[in-house]
């Protein structure tokens, strides 16, 4: 055994042995200080993550909501705009119904109108041509006959009133 401490591979195995046992410490301290940093870090960096998705899920919400407000939104507006489309649609239908009446009671009133016309125009034109007969009827007659249709359309006419 003694050669074995002579020999210097021993001692190099030795102070290699003594070396590592000596750097555990420090080396397994570093190590371990370094590992938990890292968890640390990761801690950190899941806390981060945690709060920047509960941020996302809250502004999530929040666009939901707001989405839904504008669903709403925009659906009351259609419901108003159909219902003001259908009020202005009756007082268009409206507005067609009395003019269509103003205009078939104008009409109307120009048809009595041209027939009353008609009538009179017909009435003269008969007066007209009566009155041409009746003149050529009694140019034909005699003093004698004329006097007599006169006086008896004199009789007549006292009876009638």
């Amino acid at each position: 055994m003694s050669y074995l401490f002579s020999d210097p591979k021993f001692w190099l195995l030795i102070s290699f042995i003594v070396f590592v046992i000596l750097m555990i410490k420090p080396f397994k301290s570093m190590m371990i200080g370094g590992l938990d940093s890292k968890i640390e870090e990761i801690k950190q960096n899941i806390d981060k993550s945690l709060e920047s998705f509960t941020e996302a899920e809250e502004k999530l919400k929040d666009a939901e909501k707001r989405t839904l407000d504008l669903s709403n939104k925009v659906d009351e507006i259609i419901s108003n705009a159909k219902s003001q489309a259908e009020s202005i649609s009756k007082n268009i239908i409206d507005k067609t119904r009395q003019t269509v009446k103003s205009k078939e009671k104008n009409s109307i009133d120009r048809i009595k109108q041209i027939e009353l016309s008609a009538i009179q125009s017909i009435k003269s034109q008969a007066s007209i041509e009566l009155n041409a007969i009746i003149k050529n009827y009694f140019s034909n007659l005699s003093d004698e006959n004329r006097t007599k249709i006169l006086n008896n359309s004199v009789i007549d006419l006292k009876s009638v009133n």
